[in-house]
């Protein structure tokens, strides 16, 4: 699935290392804790770990190709036309991710402000986080005011740049796709 959609090579190496990861991670676990009756056989256990690191790789590689291949705003236009998602709603996930990379910034100014304050605090401390929350509620504020002034009303009717609709392909593939995964389901291990 992954040579369908155009990836760079070290982008791909990079994912395929990181899934591999948590894949050898969750076959051994699967390994140690598997447990069928007092008698547990060893070749079932490494069955029911092949299992496991299979459906890392399988949904890992799914989640990777959507992030890959589709960005926020078409995300979020999808889900206003095709599931009604409120504009309101919409809005504000669409703020909340582009707020997200902004976060780990002020974290460390906050930081730099209280060492240059002599503020001591552990690693664990709650006192940088206090005003991180009170910048964040105030960027919120902000950015409703903003979108008040210019005139966001969350219940008009909205027209769109581009219209996503679903098509005969994607029901096929969704029909598709379900039915693979029934038949894997019902084969025999």
């Amino acid at each position: 699935m992954l040579l369908l959609v155009y990836l760079p090579l070290k982008k791909l190496l990079k994912l395929l290392f990181l899934l591999s990861l948590s894949a050898v991670g969750i076959f051994f676990t699967g390994l140690l804790f598997f447990q069928e009756g007092q008698n547990g056989s060893t070749t079932a256990a490494y069955a029911y770990g092949i299992r496991l690191a299979s459906r890392v790789y399988c949904f890992g590689t799914l989640g990777s190709v959507f992030a890959a291949t589709t960005s926020l705003t078409e995300l979020i236009y999808s889900l206003q036309q095709q599931l009604r998602l409120p504009p309101v709603f919409a809005y504000g996930l669409m703020a909340a991710f582009h707020m997200a990379p902004m976060i780990p910034k002020e974290y460390r100014n906050i930081q730099f402000s209280l060492k240059s304050r002599g503020i001591t605090y552990s690693k664990l401390s709650l006192k940088p986080l206090i005003p991180l929350m009170v910048k964040s509620i105030r960027w919120s504020e902000l950015l409703a005011a903003a979108m008040e002034s210019r005139g966001f009303v969350g219940d008009a009717p909205r027209t769109y740049a581009v219209n996503y609709s679903v098509t005969l392909k994607d029901w096929l593939f969704g029909l598709g796709l379900l039915g693979a995964g029934l038949i894997l389901t019902l084969l025999p291990v």
